[in-house]
């Protein structure tokens, strides 16, 4: 994303370029057919915010210690200023400490103003990054729908955000990402991508959902079945699993929400930790062969959203190796 005066550009690389778009300013589009699992950026970050509530002194303090070359770039990027006063609230309640009071003027005033500022660009532009967030100024530039073909993910190990694509694309095809939770319904979702001063047009939200057997409809139901399964499995997850095995039809409730995911398209590290939660639970059920079969989804479903040098990648490779080791002794092979 960027500013109308200005002409942003990829890094040298082979997989895409930055192309205007007609009334919606810039996005990236593949230069070739790109498989899932390839590793499209690696971007180390221009500015770092290190607390995740931010005030203008924070930004502030982090843009005075770029150089005069870095600051310009900065300006480049999109700002979400210009919001319309109407669509947000118009008091703060009594309650809410100052800090919080002060970060809720800030931003707000960000938002509405006229021209763009050091926070209207960040709070357009940032991604999470350990327990703040920061800018990458290549990665910001890949526009939003909210059924992706391609992941972002803070990368601790290399010092980077990086994006993968997790579903294949075409030439010519732009390449997206998801700014807000992919699994929330369309409303929560659309409240969730309100503060980027944009109504997304995808296919999952500008369908009609009321129309049996369109992408809206069916997506549309499938999130809302996967929020089910959510509730009613993530207190036996996790830490937990052992007590989750023993509960009837968990399993299957594991691999219908791990179906789903991938029906949405959502071949994340989310999908990946449910293929894993699988193959645990097969294990203590002593089912070794569906468990070998749920672990190398789940490592090559991690491999390709957040690759081999994502640092917990580790865990999965180990409970594939306990796992084939157990098969082995069965006299089978994974």
């Amino acid at each position: 994303m960027a500013t109308s005066d200005s002409t942003p550009r990829a890094p040298p690389n082979e997989y895409y370029e930055v192309r205007a778009i007609p009334d919606k300013g810039y996005g990236c589009f593949a230069l070739k057919p790109i498989k899932r699992g390839i590793r499209i950026l690696a971007e180390g970050p221009l500015l770092v915010v290190p607390i995740a509530d931010y005030l203008h002194s924070d930004i502030q303090k982090a843009f005075d210690e770029l150089s005069p070359e870095q600051q310009q770039l900065y300006f480049t990027l999109h700002s979400n200023h210009g919001q319309d006063p109407k669509n947000w609230p118009g008091q703060i309640h009594e309650s809410v400490p100052a800090h919080e009071r002060q970060r809720i003027l800030e931003q707000h005033n960000a938002r509405v103003g006229k021209e763009p500022s050091l926070i209207s660009i960040f709070q357009t532009n940032c991604m999470e990054m350990n327990k703040g967030a920061a800018i990458f100024p290549n990665a910001a530039r890949f526009n939003h729908s909210c059924n992706p073909n391609a992941c972002f993910t803070w990368n601790e190990a290399i010092g980077k955000e990086t994006i993968h694509i997790m579903n294949d694309v075409d030439a010519g095809d732009e390449i997206t990402l998801s700014y807000c939770d992919m699994m929330h319904e369309k409303t929560l979702r659309a409240y969730e991508l309100k503060h980027y001063g944009f109504v997304c047009d995808c296919r999952a939200c500008a369908g009609d959902a009321s129309a049996d057997g369109s992408f809206a409809a069916e997506s549309a139901e499938r999130r809302f079945r996967l929020q089910e399964l959510e509730r009613e499995t993530r207190f036996l997850r996790g830490k937990r699993l052992e007590y989750g095995a023993k509960q009837d039809s968990f399993v299957e409730k594991l691999l219908e929400m791990a179906a789903l995911h991938q029906k949405e398209g959502d071949y994340t590290a989310r999908l990946a930790n449910v293929f894993l939660d699988i193959a645990l639970v097969c294990e203590v059920k002593d089912d070794v062969g569906m468990a070998a079969r749920a672990i190398a989804k789940a490592v090559r479903v991690k491999r390709d959203c957040q690759g081999t040098d994502f640092p917990d990648i580790r865990r999965y490779k180990e409970v594939l190796q306990r796992i084939a080791a157990k098969l082995a002794k069965l006299g089978t092979a994974v």
